[in-house]
């Protein structure tokens, strides 16, 4: 091996694990000379001495990051609510938010570790879509920690509003990725497990989170995993949506952005993570303009979003940073030398510190940052603010763009400003809250459980105004279907079902709670639900 083949290796290490960039670099050039086999080993070495192992010692994004931070804090018991399932989003509340005023999506992400006095300060009258982060997917399909899925009162406040509830799916690290996109069986295990997950949380969709450099060559399979999954949870869940979280940035020619475009409902462009941990010069961490590849070159770029820009912008949605980056620097110049990345503050942290040190502008990328010294060190914190937020959204506005996106919701706290920005761009929903309790009662309503708790057997009864279909899912409380029954129904009346408490291949189930899902579809196409639980003691 010649030593600018080795060479080009280095490069490619200082991509795809940040954290190491200067170590990694500073040991290339002690080791210039050495070649072959042996350059290779001390290579491998040196970087198990830094400490990589894998996806959870190297982050592979900003979401990932900030999973890695808060990963062992607990889900807010505001999101969660009461022991109860969820309420569908209803056919009249969805009919009257799409009679309102907002005019594109407005879609954000809410992870579980919110601060517990936020979720009260949700507009979600300016929302369209609201993505619980996250469900975790292991590298077979199957489904890892859910963080206390289903969020009954989350999915029932946004149903209530009109707004979509889209559940996010999280893998992150190319090992783990490709491992799951290349098994069929791993493929088809988390596509039903992902499918219940959506059912028994009356989640509205999915949004898949896979994220890793692609340097083994997972980007090329995930196109034809979202066409298969959004063609299957489009037929199990009518009127669902399956979207996936896209990188801003085709750095490494690795990915067919109008391919993956046409083989789901949207994308969410991340638009964000130009700079961070592995920074060696401070900078934004989304430029709208300035040299290179930017936000707006993403939208022209046939490497990038161009060629979907040009032909279907309703497939995308432009996400923005409600963060910023902290460094501590060799001084206080714009793009100065990195000395230490310190952290991610949140867009409320950053808006008041930056009135408190002085707000500053780059023309350069359009974005805002401040500087403030503590001792003899100098601090930079480059962030997005509403005015740089605005031009944002209008772009994606006015190249019709679906909508656009936060990461995440939450992170702008208190702070009512950037709610009055999407206001004042894309309008504000008219308010539809309606009684749920009350919806569909006259067409289709399941009476009372009784016995419950019950031993041996219990009796569902429901009752239909007109004639249709009825369909029941009975779950388990980690959201595993156990017996599913169907019935078509030429008249209407009272029906009843009963369940002797064995799952579909006649085994006794065990002792707990279990939640059956009534979908009833009548003749003309409209369908409603109901959720009832039941204690099975043994």
């Amino acid at each position: 091996m010649m030593v600018d083949d080795l060479n080009m290796r280095w490069t490619h290490l200082m991509v795809s694990i940040p954290p190491f960039r200067i170590q990694i670099k500073q040991w290339s050039r002690r080791a210039a000379g050495i070649t072959g086999l042996t350059a290779l080993i001390s290579l491998a070495v040196h970087i198990a001495a830094l400490g990589y192992v894998g996806a959870d010692a190297a982050p592979t994004s900003m979401h990932h990051e900030a999973w890695l931070l808060h990963r062992d804090q607990p889900t807010q018991p505001a999101l969660i609510g009461s022991v109860d399932l969820p309420q569908p989003l209803s056919l009249q509340v969805a009919r009257a938010a799409r009679a309102g005023r907002v005019a594109r999506a407005a879609f954000g992400f809410l992870p579980y570790w919110i601060d517990a006095d936020y979720y009260d300060s949700i507009d979600f009258d300016l929302l369209t879509h609201i993505a619980p982060f996250s469900v975790e997917v292991n590298r077979d399909g199957s489904l890892g920690d859910d963080h206390g899925w289903p969020w009954t009162a989350l999915v029932d406040r946004a149903h209530q509003h009109g707004v979509r509830v889209i559940l996010t799916a999280t893998l992150f690290g190319d090992e783990d990725v490709g491992i799951l996109l290349e098994n069929e069986v791993y493929r088809s295990r988390f596509m039903r497990q992902i499918r219940d997950k959506i059912r028994i949380g009356r989640a509205d969709g999915v949004i898949i989170d896979f994220e890793g450099s692609g340097q083994n060559g997972w980007p090329d399979e995930i196109g034809d995993f979202l066409r298969t999954l959004t063609d299957y949870i489009h037929a199990e869940i009518p009127g669902s949506e399956v979207s996936f979280a896209s990188p801003a940035i085709d750095w490494n020619n690795r990915w067919d952005f109008a391919e993956i475009a046409d083989s789901c409902d949207y994308l969410f462009v991340m638009g964000y993570a130009f700079s961070g941990s592995w920074s060696g010069n401070t900078g934004p961490t989304a430029p709208l303009t300035g040299p290179g590849r930017t936000i707006a070159t993403m939208l022209s770029d046939d490497r990038d979003y161009g060629q979907v820009t040009r032909h279907h912008p309703e497939k995308l949605i432009l996400g923005v940073p409600y963060y910023g980056c902290q460094w501590k620097t060799l001084n206080g110049a714009p793009g100065a030398s990195v000395e230490a990345f310190v952290n991610y503050p949140r867009l409320s942290d950053a808006v008041s510190q930056a009135s408190l040190w002085g707000r500053r502008w780059d023309e350069q990328s359009q974005t805002a940052w401040y500087r403030f010294q503590d001792g003899e060190q100098w601090l930079q914190v480059w962030f997005d603010d509403m005015a740089s937020l605005e031009l944002k959204y209008t772009m994606a506005l006015d190249n019709n763009w679906r909508g656009f996106g936060m990461w995440a919701l939450g992170y702008e706290g208190n702070e009512s400003a950037p709610w009055q920005l999407i206001e004042r761009l894309n309008g504000h929903r008219v308010p539809t809250l309606v009684d749920l309790q009350d919806i569909g009662s006259v067409a289709f309503q399941v009476d009372p459980l009784y016995p419950n708790p019950f031993n041996a057997s219990i009796q569902l009864t429901y009752q239909v105004a007109v004639a249709g279909r009825v369909q029941a899912d009975l779950y388990d409380m980690l959201g595993r279907r156990v017996r599913s029954w169907s019935q078509h129904l030429t008249t209407a009346g009272r029906f009843a079902w009963r369940w002797d408490g064995r799952d579909r291949v006649g085994a006794e189930v065990a002792s707990g709670v279990y939640a059956v899902l009534f979908r009833y579809t009548a003749g003309d196409g409209s369908a409603q639900t109901a959720t009832r639980r039941m204690v099975l003691l043994r």
